[in-house]
């Protein structure tokens, strides 16, 4: 750490140097004090030159302006004198202030008839159009682009005041650009007709040549030297560059006014010529700030002149001070030398007595470690005789350490096997031989086979040392061994549980992986085949459902002793996990099928099983894919056979389906389809449709369903029956059901408050909804979220949903009707349940399935079947809704049977919310209540 410097060696640099410093820093204080008040008082007086010459240019553009309107309102007074179409005297009116004033372009008088067609009754200067003509077309763009603007503002003038229109380019050189406007003023006569045609007074004023002619008095008179760069700009609407001067830049120096054009207004921007008004600091102040500099340099640089030469009187003292004070202290350090002398001998006396304590402390801790090891420990000298024998090796080989130390080798230990190869090799016994194989260098431990002194063998891990002296000379050898034989078969263990099932001893995944490879590359060298049997028993859950656990677990035992005796020897049969197995038919030969195997297998199973003093029948779903016509790998065959155990399951259960090409693309696209879904809800691609429920008498509406649609990013629409049973086997219908009933909600309380909708909305629930413990939750939360009375809200379940677990189902159904919900029975008939079964739920209505009203017509056993359920419902105080109704004859029967209500093409198709807000608000604006034909 650097030492901080003495309070004298900072005075002494304080002296030499801080005031010297201090008088230069004063003295540039008040310099640059002065220069800056200069530069102010300069950059003031700049300013105020720059703002009176600024002021002095817009007072002439005003002025000029003011001219211009002046000249306009003497032109309508003159033509408002004079007979209409009769004003032979304007070109003499207008000559004089047309030579005054050259920025006007030309002035006339123009008509315009009942249908705002204009016609030119007298323009000047006299190369304008013949009075009377409107412009041919085809005419010049200049004329047309007044006339077009005089055409559109015209009528936005009026007698009393003149109108400014926007600007607008003229015809101009490449690379330049001229504006101008036009004044326009309405003729007012007094022996004007009130429909007689309105005439108007313009002048055509082009802007750069205005300003050109106002600014000439000021350029050429006193303020002549003060030339300003000048931006216009017309701020009334958007604004719009009038004119930019070449040089115009905006900066420290600039001055801006409105001036008043009739009635629009301009904003007039000045800035000064370059190298004009300059803000830079004059010549005169550089001059103060450089005198006031040199003259603080010359006054530090005399003081320090003064303080150098006191400085060395003073440090040559100090200097013959210094050396009479070095020698004084040379002589006590010689004698502090001595002292250390004899305390550093004293030191080492303690030293070598704290060596010889530690090394008695350090033989008694290595004989306990010794005694204590685990491990047995065995050293032998040069020759091989045992020197130290531990406790734990008395303890493995049997040996005690009295009958070895100093008699025996480590050949004691050694098998008879190694015992001869060493002395064949004519080499050294014991652990010496070991450490010979390692070519005299530490031996890595290694497992060698070891004998007791019981005879008895066992497998021991072993590390040799080589013990050498200073001179690296060979002292001895240490040992150091472990018995593995508990290790050993813990790996094996480990092996087996990493290659079998736990449950069934069959092969597992990782087994069944590496044994297809090898039957593959055996099929392939010997040109045969291999078959992939994947099979998944049919509603397994059940059995777990019904009988428990521990009754599926001894099925799944029980099956797989059938499996393995319905293959060859060599044919592999695993388990991958839960009730799926895997049957591997390695070198397939002509007469061995696995459609054989396969039903065998399927009349295998088909044999009831005893389980809970019951007996239980299971079947089987087989997919088979073979090599290598469905795969050349076995991944590869073990998905395509899983993919046509799914096809098999599809088509009934209980039957086995080779692998089709087809399927891989099938199940892609639904696996493709499901990830999409996974997304719908996020980008908000889900909406709600709605459809209406009416009353079958009266046409009323009485409720809503709500159903839920896919709108994919390009706009077509994935059907709900193709997306929905994915999103209930893949969980996703949780969320996104939570999703519907929080829409749903929110709509019919929009609904409400609008006032036009005050009846209840159907939401269907499924299955895994249903089973969700946190479903009374997601409802509470979705009516709470937007204050909606519970209602408002029905929740309608199929018929197979309700009669799956009637105790629980009536649990929740109880819940759902204290929080005051609506409940319906949807799909009612396609069940196993009857309404004397349903009459113990808290059900409000029943739901008649499509599949029964379709039919009703021209079926009597499907009318029949109707009416019947319209009646017990009846009977039951249950409502009724007919789902499908397309038709007049269906409603007509309805009505007869006195059916409550009914939903279906025939009164709306499903609307998307906005539609349905929009036909809402329809009925109620015609007060129509009816949705139907009655």
């Amino acid at each position: 750490m650097p030492h901080s410097p003495a309070p004298s060696q900072v005075i002494d640099l304080f002296r030499r140097f801080g005031l010297a410093m201090m008088v230069f820093v004063l003295a540039s204080l008040l310099t640059l004090d002065n220069y800056h008040s200069t530069v102010e008082e300069e950059r003031e007086l700049t300013h105020a030159r720059f703002q009176s010459a600024a002021r002095l240019h817009v007072a002439q553009v005003r002025e000029q302006i003011r001219n211009l309107l002046s000249h306009a309102e003497t032109l309508q007074r003159h033509v408002a004198a004079t007979p209409a179409g009769q004003d032979s005297t304007f070109p003499h009116v207008t000559a004089p202030f047309l030579a005054r004033h050259p920025e006007i372009l030309q002035a006339g008088v123009v008509r315009l008839d009942g249908g705002g067609t204009p016609v030119v009754l007298t323009r000047s200067p006299p190369n304008a159009l013949p009075s009377g003509q409107p412009p041919a077309r085809g005419e010049a763009s200049s004329d047309g682009s007044w006339l077009s603007r005089l055409q559109a503002h015209a009528a936005q003038a009026g007698p009393d005041h003149l109108l400014a229109t926007p600007p607008y380019a003229l015809d101009a050189p490449a690379g330049t650009k001229r504006n101008a406007v036009l004044l326009i003023g309405q003729v007012g006569r007094p022996d004007k007709r009130g429909d007689a045609p309105r005439e108007y007074v313009f002048l055509e004023i082009s802007i750069d040549r205005m300003l050109r002619e106002a600014l000439q008095p000021v350029e050429e008179g006193d303020a002549a030297g003060q030339r300003l760069e000048l931006e216009l700009l017309d701020a009334s609407d958007e604004p719009q560059v009038l004119y930019l001067g070449a040089d115009f830049r905006l900066g420290e120096v600039s001055y801006a006014d409105s001036l008043d054009v009739a009635d629009r207004r301009w904003l007039i921007i000045a800035t000064p010529e370059a190298f004009r008004f300059s803000l830079m600091p004059s010549q005169d102040a550089g001059a103060r700030l450089f005198s006031g500099l040199s003259m603080g340099i010359l006054a530090a640089f005399v003081l320090y002149v003064l303080q150098t030469r006191a400085d060395s009187i003073r440090r040559q003292v100090k200097e013959k001070t210094l050396a009479l004070a070095d020698a004084n202290e040379a002589l006590g350090q010689y004698v502090k030398a001595l002292g250390e002398t004899n305390r550093l001998l004293e030191t080492e006396v303690e030293k070598h007595a704290r060596a010889e304590a530690l090394l008695r402390e350090t033989t008694s801790l290595q004989r306990a470690i010794l005694d204590c090891a685990e491990y047995a420990i065995v050293y032998t000298d040069a020759a091989g005789i045992i020197r130290v024998l531990n406790p734990a090796a008395e303890r493995l080989f049997g040996h005690r350490a009295g009958d070895l130390i100093g008699i025996e080798t480590p050949l004691v230990f050694h098998t008879a096997e190694d015992i001869a190869r060493w002395t064949l090799a004519h080499k050294s016994n014991g652990f010496a031989a070991l450490a010979e194989e390692s070519a005299g260098h530490h031996l890595e431990p290694r497992e060698i086979t070891l004998r007791r002194q019981d005879g008895s063998t066992f497998p021991a891990n072993i590390a040799i040392s080589v013990v050498r002296d200073g001179q690296r000379q060979i002292r001895g050898y240490l040992g150091i061994i472990a018995d593995v034989t508990q290790r050993h078969a813990a790996e094996s263990q480990i092996r087996h549980l990493a290659h079998y099932d736990n449950l069934t001893s069959l092969p597992n995944r990782t087994l069944l992986n590496k044994h297809l490879t090898e039957s593959i590359a055996e099929a392939r060298s010997r040109h045969r085949g291999v078959a992939v049997l994947f099979t998944d028993l049919d509603r397994f859950k059940f059995v777990n459902d019904t009988l428990g656990h521990q009754a599926g677990d001894q099925l799944l035992l029980s099956v797989a002793q059938r499996l393995r005796g319905c293959v060859r020897d060599g044919d592999m049969v695993a388990r991958t996990g839960g009730d799926e197995f895997v049957v591997v038919l390695g070198s397939l030969e002509e007469g061995y099928m696995p459609e054989d195997v396969a039903e065998r297998i399927l009349g295998s199973l088909a044999r009831p099983f005893e389980l809970c003093s019951q007996q239980i029948t299971v079947t089987p779903s087989i997919g088979i894919a073979l090599y290598p016509t469905d795969g050349n790998d076995g991944e590869a065959l073990i998905k395509n056979a899983d993919a046509a155990m799914y096809l098999a399951k599809e088509r009934g259960r209980n039957n086995f389906q080779f692998f089709d090409h087809g399927l891989s693309a099938r199940y892609s696209e639904r696996l493709e389809l499901e990830n999409r879904l996974r997304h719908a809800l996020d980008e908000k691609q889900l909406e709600l449709f709605y459809q209406p429920q009416v009353d079958t008498l009266s046409g009323e509406l009485i409720g809503m369903e709500a159903l839920i649609r896919w709108r994919q990013p390009d706009g077509s629409m994935v059907p709900p029956d193709k997306f929905i049973p994915i999103a209930e086997e893949s969980g996703l219908i949780v969320p996104i059901g939570a999703w519907v009933l929080q829409e749903a909600c929110r709509q019919v309380q929009s609904w409400l408050r609008e006032g036009i909708c005050r009846v209840p909305v159907g939401v269907n629930l499924s299955a895994r909804q249903f089973d969700d413990t946190g479903l009374l939750e997601t409802i509470k939360s979705a009516l709470s979220s937007v204050n909606l009375p519970p209602a408002y809200l029905d929740l309608e379940l199929t018929e197979s949903l309700v009669m799956r677990n009637p105790e629980h189902t009536r649990s929740i159904l109880a819940e759902c009707k204290k929080i005051g919900l609506q409940l319906s029975v949807d799909d009612f008939g396609t069940g196993y349940s009857s309404l004397a079964n349903l009459k113990r739920f808290p059900i409000d209505r029943l739901k008649i399935d499509r599949s029964f009203i379709k039919d009703i017509v021209t079926e009597a056993d499907d009318a029949a079947i109707a009416q019947t359920i319209v009646a017990m419902a009846h009977t039951l105080r249950l409502e009724v809704i007919a789902e499908g109704v397309e038709t007049e004859a269906q409603l007509a029967l309805l009505r007869r049977w006195r059916c409550d209500a009914y939903q279906g093409y025939l009164c709306s198709r499903p609307l998307c919310a906005a539609d349905m807000t929009q036909m809402l608000r329809s009925l109620r604006a015609s007060r129509m209540v009816s949705l139907a034909p009655i």
